[in-house]
């Protein structure tokens, strides 16, 4: 009996035993897996960046964006003249201040970096127009792909505001794979690059601020490119959430100005404008206040003629209303002497 259950208990301590190396080894494996996976990943990098009709910059995410070099179209700096560009950090509004535009199709080569998963982030700022459907253009890549179709900058932020719109697509075996609409669309890269078209439509010139291409792990876009002006399609609280943030940048704005406004007058505008006011308040009639007014019209009711006011001092003669003998005195002498003198020439 003895050597039986001394059987029974070895049995069950070997048994615990490999359920814990068991165990252990799931563990390890596990980690391992997850090592691997994490060996596997991509790093994020950037393959080619360029700040449109601009010189170079290095954004606040450490993209380092080349100057412009193409030579067709027209590079322009329009945007310079804005106070301030809304959705974006101030010192990377450089980017959306430059643009290229054409008045027909242009476009960019610039290079790819073999297989992998790609990110094209296209950076837009409506700077001219005050109105939706004014410019709408589309966008081709790699001369085959639509990838935004009828872009209205305006109507997506309005006038002054960062827009970004992130395309994402893969490159297989030398090929493009995009998806659209649950369907993969494929094209060749040619010599290592890849072509990006903004076409011209019925309406206004097309248009670029500036694009990145970044290459790797997806997951890691978010913390490289933490712009507020991304993902085009949003859900209704983000909806709520972009026009409370647009508020926000419209309030930002009128400061702005009003800081302007308070470095002109720290110069000197306001008080030459203030002695000109001077100068036109001396020349115009003065005008009564309300209070004034009624007053006036309050005494003037109750105020007799000009013959029974009260006077403040002692009464003074009129000089328009002086006894006439003093005039006539002369008369009345000059005619009292002549008569004695018309008596005596009688007599005789």
């Amino acid at each position: 009996m003895c050597n039986v259950a001394g059987k029974s208990k070895r049995n069950v301590n070997n048994n615990s035993a490999s359920a814990e190396s068991i165990l252990w080894i799931l563990k390890v494996s596990c980690v391992f897996a997850l090592l691997l996976q994490s060996a596997s990943a991509e790093p994020l990098k950037v393959v080619y960046a360029l700040n449109a009709g601009g010189s170079e910059h290095t954004d606040q995410n450490g993209i380092h964006y080349e100057a412009d070099p193409l030579n067709v179209g027209i590079a322009s700096d329009y945007g310079k003249h804005l106070l301030m560009i809304g959705r974006v950090h101030e010192e990377d509004e450089v980017l959306y201040r430059t643009e290229r535009y054409h008045t027909t199709t242009f476009g960019y080569d610039f290079p790819a970096d073999g297989d992998g998963d790609y990110a094209l982030i296209m950076k837009f700022c409506e700077v001219y127009f005050d109105a939706p459907n004014r410019k709408v253009f589309d966008v081709l890549l790699n001369r085959r792909h639509t990838v935004i179709k009828q872009l209205d900058i305006y109507n997506h932020v309005g006038r002054g505001s960062a827009h970004d719109e992130i395309v994402y697509f893969k490159i297989v075996n030398g090929r493009l794979q995009y998806e659209f609409e649950g369907e993969i669309e494929t094209s060749d890269v040619r010599n290592g690059h890849l072509r990006l078209d903004f076409i011209k439509g019925a309406l206004d010139n097309p248009k670029i601020n500036a694009f990145a291409l970044l290459k790797g792990e997806m997951s890691q876009l978010s913390r490289l490119h933490n712009s507020e002006a991304s993902d085009r399609r949003a859900d209704t609280e983000e909806e709520d959430a972009l026009k409370a943030k647009k508020t926000r940048d419209n309030q930002q704005h009128q400061e702005r100005i009003v800081r302007y406004n308070e470095r002109q007058a720290q110069r000197g505008y306001d008080d030459e404008e203030d002695e000109d006011d001077d100068e036109m308040m001396e020349q115009l009639p003065q005008q009564p206040s309300s209070q004034q007014q009624q007053n006036q019209q309050h005494s003037e009711q109750k105020a007799p003629d000009s013959s029974q006011r009260m006077r403040s001092g002692p009464r003074q003669p009129s000089p328009y209303s002086m006894d006439d003998s003093s005039i006539l005195m002369p008369v009345f002498i000059a005619i009292g002497a002549f008569i004695p003198l018309l008596f005596c020439l009688c007599k005789l």
